[in-house]
């Protein structure tokens, strides 16, 4: 897809993309690809690598923070928010794996395009990727060319966005090209509470790239790339529903829940509502043509700080406020030999190695009060003296039992903070080779496989010296103590994958392609659980004798059909694919009735079929549009740690069983109009976007279960429709100006929403990320 058409843009532009090791038109590649101009990232003012999703078919979900958790590729997502585990979807810039949460993400400026992969990845990035994959190709220097533009963001709640690039030749051999880019926003949620607007965001970045090029054998590119990110947390409002709010209220009194949909009611951490990080990467690819095959070299390492705050329970109490914060280095290695492409035998090979260390701690914040009054009825200190009065001192014996002493002595602050450290060493190596065999001018065929191994060295130390209540300890998210130190282990998987592609080309403007590919993920480690484990609040672990809760690796199977056209003399491109998989241990966040822990566990099968189509046509000279859709449909079995509440309510554990997979809408769709008209030395020209989810369960509860504590459609995401609209003159001496307007129609959604809030728990059922109001700008560019 590329950005706003300009005069004699009938026959659309072909994308070039680098999918599958080698530079091909995207009609061309055997694989569900989706690739992005940067001119089109600009003119819908993508802030962001999530936001790519608006515009991918079978990509779904967004959130306005830095964690990935949200990003579904045909359905898949990881949940889990510690660092034992890894990521399902594989963000890649320049071919560089970009990391996990508070890492991964970063800002798009300067941006060649965009190339999104759907399906399992094992066969054209070192670092293996089971769902999908974004690979973001940044612009590098054009070396005898003047290249260099500017553009200006200006817009309502002191909005400014200024990005800039230019290349330089320093020699007739080496350029360089320096690209930066600032944002800031003022929030457009406000907390009643404290008077503060959220949603707001300041972010900073810089990017070198050096080319060197001889026009020999030889080819190098260097990248070194910082940014500065400081932007708020989640934002989580109450929706006033469920069980446990009627019980809050019940206790506390009436808690406002605002009707206006971008207020909230919440208490904020010590360090507010942020999501700070730090970045810098520096990777370096170099290509040497052997004549018969090109040897490349991918040399990358990365080093990132992460601080985030979270009010989790979306109350003014203070039931659950969340902290992180994470240092993280991750060096990868990967060498590659891809042959010629000339003959009707090709292929490429690879070896990778990567290493990352990642030191986080986590905290779960709760008033003590609260929690007393919550699971004891009574203040803390009232339970304790009212049950040794009553039994003449018998609760004191459970008080040490629970709690480790006879005697209550509060918290300096009032409040439990329960601090766990963990500190990871991750490893791994793969090889892997790919065959390609031309049988004819229409058949051809493709088999891949890959080994993985992958190593992991973990600890967990619960940080009580951080925890200013010397009775109650962690029993916010932890629930255990480590007295003597960390507990560690170790943990080693491998695996190989494999795939198979069958091609035919009829004629020139058709591919006709069927795949099978199987994928595959490392297991890891909970953060915030032990082996064994025993009763919440009362397990000691010791070196030795206890070890990090670890949880198994995931594996898919995905059988594929696509179909790539290109009619009417270049003017229509039509990309059609199908998709039936089964996905087996997934690994996802489960718990225990009763137990409050955040724990990882491998949860059965999900059977998964979809299709998904784009649409792009050259209407005339002056017009062209891109349409898009997706449809996923998905039956999960043996999720059993995920229906505690459907056997509270219905007595039956597998009530459950055969329900779609949370949080992945049935529907999707999207829809670009782009147009220009000549007038004077330039042209008018102008965007229209539209995007669109439908509604999705955001829980694998049964909803017909509870509407005695739920009121109908509450354990839903609603759906959501997002327009974008710009308009404005080029000129053909570099310069323009334009408007722009994004939620055109105001729609006021949300990113997400939680089904929690049933009476047994003080969770409250909540949205997530109010949207962006209606919001108008002006933008200013000159090319040169």
């Amino acid at each position: 897809m590329t950005g706003a058409g300009g005069a004699n843009a009938q026959a659309l532009e072909e994308v070039i993309v680098t999918a599958t090791k080698r530079a091909a038109s995207v009609m061309d590649v055997p694989l569900s690809v989706s690739a992005l101009s940067g001119d089109f990232l600009r003119d819908v003012n993508l802030d962001d690598v999530k936001d790519l999703v608006s515009f991918t078919p079978g990509v779904t979900g967004n959130s306005k923070d830095s964690f990935m958790d949200s990003i579904r590729v045909r359905g898949i997502v990881t949940n889990d928010f510690g660092n034992g585990g890894d990521p399902s979807l594989g963000v890649y810039k320049n071919g560089f794996y970009q990391g996990r949460n508070g890492s991964a993400v970063s800002s798009l400026f300067d941006v060649e395009r965009a190339e999104v992969l759907r399906g399992p990845q094992g066969f054209l990035f070192g670092r293996n990727s089971i769902s999908g994959a974004l690979n973001i190709f940044t612009r590098t220097p054009t070396q005898g060319e003047r290249d260099g533009y500017m553009d200006v963001r200006i817009g309502e709640r002191g909005i400014f966005t200024g990005e800039l690039g230019a290349s330089f030749d320093l020699t007739d051999s080496f350029s360089v090209r320096v690209a930066g880019y600032h944002s800031e926003e003022d929030g457009y949620v406000r907390n009643i509470a404290t008077g503060k607007d959220h949603i707001d965001h300041n972010k900073d970045a810089i990017r070198i790239t050096g080319l060197y090029d001889a026009g020999g054998n030889l080819t190098a590119k260097l990248y070194v790339e910082y940014e500065d990110r400081d932007q708020s947390g989640t934002i989580y409002r109450a929706t006033g529903n469920a069980g446990s709010f009627a019980m809050l209220e019940e206790i506390y009194g009436d808690i406002v829940v605002p009707s206006d949909p971008r207020k909230i009611n919440i208490d904020e951490p010590d360090n507010g509502i942020i999501d700070e990080g730090e970045a810098m990467s520096i990777g370096l690819v170099v290509d040497y043509d052997l004549g018969w095959a090109t040897l490349t070299s991918l040399t990358g390492y990365k080093d990132h700080n992460y601080h985030y705050t979270e009010d989790y329970d979306a109350t003014p109490l203070t039931i659950f406020n969340y902290e992180q914060k994470q240092d993280g280095d991750y060096f990868e290695q990967e060498l590659r030999l891809t042959s010629d492409n000339e003959g009707m035998f090709n292929w490429y090979t690879g070896v990778s190695y990567y290493r990352e260390e990642i030191d986080s701690l986590f905290m779960g914040q709760q008033d003590e009060d609260l929690y007393c009054t919550v699971y004891w009825g009574d203040t803390c200190e009232g339970v304790f003296d009212y049950y040794n009065n009553a039994y003449d001192g018998a609760y004191a014996y459970v008080l040490y039992d629970y709690f480790g002493t006879y005697d209550w002595v509060a918290s300096p602050t009032g409040r439990m903070d329960d601090w766990n450290q963990t500190k990871g060493v991750f490893s791994g190596w793969a090889a892997y080779v790919d065959l390609n065999f031309r049988f004819s001018e229409q058949w051809d065929a493709s088999v891949g496989v890959r080994y993985n191994e992958d190593k992991k060295e973990f600890s967990q130390e619960v940080r009580t010296d951080l925890n200013p209540s010397p009775v109650l300890g962690p029993r916010v998210q932890t629930g255990f103590y480590t007295p003597d130190g960390p507990v560690k282990d170790s943990r080693t998987w491998s695996e190989p994958t494999y795939r198979g592609v069958v091609n035919y080309r009829p004629n020139d403007d058709v591919l006709l392609y069927a795949s099978v590919t199987t994928g595959y993920k490392q297991g890891g480690y909970n953060s915030f659980k032990v082996d064994p484990d025993g009763l919440w609040g009362t397990i000691y672990a010791y070196p030795g004798t206890h070890k990090p809760g670890s949880f198994d690796g995931e594996s898919v199977i995905s059988y594929e059909v696509g179909f790539k056209g290109t009619q009417w003399d270049g003017r229509s491109q039509v990309q059609l694919s199908a998709f039936i998989y089964e996905y087996e241990d997934l690994q996802a966040t489960c718990g225990v009735p009763g137990e409050p822990g955040v724990v990882i566990c491998n949860v059965g099968t999900v059977d998964a079929n979809g299709v998904e189509g784009t649409w792009n046509l050259g209407l005339n000279d002056y017009m062209d549009i891109g349409l898009g859709f997706a449809w996923f449909d998905s039956e999960a079995k043996g999720i059993q740690e995920f229906c505690s509440e459907g056997e509270r309510v219905l007595g039956d554990i597998n009530a459950c069983e055969g329900q779609a997979m949370p949080g992945a809408p049935e529907w999707t769709a999207f829809a670009v109009i782009n147009g220009s008209v000549p007038v004077g030395k330039g042209e008018i020209y102008g965007n229209l976007s539209w995007s669109w989810e439908d509604d999705a369960p955001n829980s694998y509860l049964p909803l017909n279960a509870l509407t005695t504590s739920f009121p109908e459609g509450a354990r839903e995401v609603g759906e959501f429709n997002d327009v974008q609209l710009l308009a404005g003159y080029r000129a053909d001496s570099g310069w323009a100006v334009a408007l722009y307007v994004e939620n055109l129609l105001d729609d006021e959604y949300y990113d997400a929403g939680n089904s929690g809030g049933n009476p047994s728990n003080p969770y409250v059922q909540f949205d997530i990320s109010p949207s962006r109001p209606r919001t108008t700008g002006v933008r200013l560019m000159y090319n040169f």
